[in-house]
């Protein structure tokens, strides 16, 4: 069943039903705006329909296709046998399960052909096989377009295989987003790369594509595309990536480069030779180098035109480390050598500036007051990556302690001649208050107990400090007090810009009233994410869907729920109303676990639900886009313990499907109430 929450006293302000179950029906059909609406007096209010996971044809490699050199048998992989072929979620009787298995690090079985049956290996990048019609997976970030009410969806993706690439693919849907047939690729981080755990899969993500009145200046409106560089993004003074958008036939990305990897800039020098074998697999050797800061970790990099990757499962200051070479006869480095990462900003793209940390633009606003005429105005998403952790400990202290020497105290200030910070020990995060802060120390400090060790992280006031038991519910946290137990210190708001060009931004300021960057509480939202679609309500008002999570959560990318807020004026929001949540008993899980046969559908988002963009149809209803991950970690360790639900805990089973970045759709449908 499904419950409906209106907003009472406004008229046309949309608000959206919660859905308690997986077997929650939409409306038979959906109502027009009726007399309720015409006379001003009414609610509009929302149903959700029963997810569906969307399917894909004619793309690139999908998780649940199998090994083709297999064929229709089982294939085997660290002592675990599992299916071939793609068995879920239809499968019954004993577990299903994809050739793509939890618990299994880097590239997934069958990526690569060459495989037979052993794991990773050479040979060829795989696509979906010809004709085959399976889930969408490994795709997320969905931005959905129509032109015709509904009846044609254009979409963009982030298709991203768990450590092994990264791309924006296109795809087309006539059946309000059930099937998808692929229509593009571009911008591809690690093409042809047969991945072992070697490299990363950051390449540009978070695609959004906007339409401008001036492009470039040139006078003329154009369609851009906007995407993160992952590397080094969510920082202060780095942007987006911006790509004009020249469509051939069916392919809106066909003037784009196929392939465009990103990294952090680094450049250094390799301080000894070395023979760097072919990959991926095998054990790779050590890269002794000037420097490693600048470089991603695990990540590749460049020597006198070739690609080495390595897996740096122990990189230091000056040595990468697992380091193999795509080029099949091996490198051989010498001792000054240049070795450099990839751009921030590829050399074929611009850049926008005026936006404050980007983490991706969410939608327009179609009128926003502060937003000149003839501009577009977008609302945007504020990111700082480890903002609440601002420096360390540079020698063990315990606690209490009047002095806690720290490498820098630039980023703290007291208010009201205090400051009051986290520091983590065996016991757990400790509350510390100081009444100085020296350059290199915090003075006139109290409270706490226990051991703090040298390099723990020193948490600023609104610090997220859920403990290690709530945070490994769901798999998220570490078991380590100098990380603050692996709180996401993460800092995300909303803000509101305006371009006329889709280049230089005039940022406008935050919004208010979806979250609070500080909360550590179970009712107010922490974090929220960077796709949405802001709606035009009938009495004009705006209706925006978002996801959003709270500090427990673990994690700034905002995957406990979708929600809906309303606005007046596009600057203060309504307080979030969930739509779609996840489950963190992991129930669907842990029940096909142990009695087998196929995930319910809530399985897959019962670890993340986000990235939600709405289309409105042409009767009134919505198809709502989303992507889901079963547990919060894509890859779960086998025999990990998951679930708030003490009774019916999930263990993971070797035999467990890799269900992560999969496309889902809904209807919402309308109902107007007095």
């Amino acid at each position: 069943m499904s419950r409906r929450i209106a907003t009472a006293g406004v008229v046309g302000i949309a608000t959206l039903a919660c859905v308690l179950g997986s077997n929650s029906a939409a409306l038979a059909s959906a109502p027009n705006s009726g007399s309720a609406a015409r006379d001003g007096h009414g609610t509009l209010t929302y149903r959700v329909g029963t997810p569906q996971v969307d399917e894909i044809s004619g793309g690139p490699w999908t998780l649940s296709q199998g090994d083709a050199s297999i064929g229709s048998g089982t294939i085997t992989v660290n002592g675990v046998t599992y299916p071939n072929v793609a068995v879920d979620p239809a499968g019954a009787g004993a577990v299903p399960a994809q050739s793509g298995v939890s618990g299994t690090p880097g590239p997934l079985t069958g990526y690569c052909s060459q495989d037979n049956g052993t794991g990773p290996a050479g040979g060829t990048v795989l696509r979906e096989p010809a004709g085959a019609e399976l889930a969408m997976q490994p795709y997320y970030f969905p931005f959905v377009t129509s032109t015709d009410g509904g009846k044609t969806l254009i979409g963009y993706f982030d298709y991203r295989p768990k450590d092994t690439d990264e791309a924006v693919v296109s795809a087309v849907s006539h059946d309000h987003g059930k099937t998808w047939t692929y229509t593009g690729e571009a911008l591809e981080q690690n093409a042809g790369l047969c991945a072992d755990g070697n490299t990363d899969d950051d390449g540009q993500g978070h695609a959004f594509v906007l339409t401008v009145p001036d492009y470039a200046g040139t006078g003329k409106s154009g369609q851009v595309l906007y995407t993160l560089s992952r590397p080094s993004g969510d920082n202060l003074g780095v942007n987006l990536i911006v790509h004009k958008l020249t469509a051939k036939g069916n392919d809106p990305l066909a003037g784009l480069p196929a392939t465009e990897p990103v990294g952090m800039g680094g450049s250094t020098t390799a301080a000894a030779a070395v023979s760097v074998p072919a990959g991926p697999t095998g054990a790779g050797v050590t890269i002794q180098v000037g420097s490693t800061a600048n470089f991603e970790q695990p990540g590749h990099f460049n020597v006198d035109g070739h690609i080495v990757d390595c897996n740096d499962a122990s990189a230091t200051a000056t040595e990468f480390t697992g380091c193999t070479t795509r080029d099949g006869a091996g490198v051989s480095i010498a001792a000054g050598d240049a070795v450099t990462a990839d751009s921030v900003i590829p050399a074929d793209a611009q850049q926008t500036d005026g936006l404050i940390a980007p983490d991706g633009i969410i939608s327009t606003l179609p009128h926003y007051k502060g937003a000149p005429k003839g501009s577009v105005a977008v609302l945007y998403t504020e990111k700082i990556l480890n903002y609440y952790t601002p420096t360390t400990t540079t020698a063990a202290v315990t606690l209490p302690a009047a002095t806690v020497p720290v490498a820098s105290t630039a980023a703290l200030q007291l208010t009201n001649g205090q400051i009051t910070v986290s520091l983590g020990t065996a016991a757990g995060i400790q509350q510390v208050t100081c009444t100085g802060l020296a350059a290199t120390s915090l003075t006139g400090c109290t409270g706490g107990t226990g051991s703090v060790s040298n390099g723990s992280s020193v948490g600023a006031p609104g610090a997220a400090i859920a403990s290690y038991a709530q945070l490994s519910q769901t798999g998220e946290g570490k078991n380590k007090s100098k990380s603050l137990f692996g709180n996401n210190e993460d800092y995300t708001v909303a803000r509101v810009a305006y371009t006329y060009d889709g280049l230089h931004f005039t940022d406008l300021g935050q919004v208010s009233g979806l979250n609070d960057p500080t909360s550590n509480s179970a009712s107010v939202l922490r974090w929220i994410g960077s796709r949405g679609t802001v709606i035009t309500n009938p009495d004009g008002t705006y209706g925006l869907f978002l996801s959003g999570a709270y500090a427990a959560d673990g994690d700034s990318d905002a995957f406990n729920q979708i929600f809906y807020s309303s606005s007046k004026d596009g600057v203060h929001w309504s307080t979030p109303k969930k739509l779609l949540g996840t489950d963190y008993t992991f129930s669907a899980l842990q029940q096909q676990a142990a009695s087998g046969g196929a995930l319910a559908i809530s399985g897959y988002y019962s670890g993340r639900i986000y990235d939600p963009t709405v289309v409105q149809n042409a009767y009134g209803s919505l198809t709502l886009i989303f992507a889901g991950y079963a547990t919060p970690k894509p890859l779960p360790t086998t025999g990990s313990v998951l679930g708030t639900n003490a009774s019916a805990l999930y263990t993971v089973p070797a035999a467990a499907a890799a269900e992560y970045r999969t496309i889902l759709s809904v209807t919402l449908r309308p109902e107007w109430t007095r």
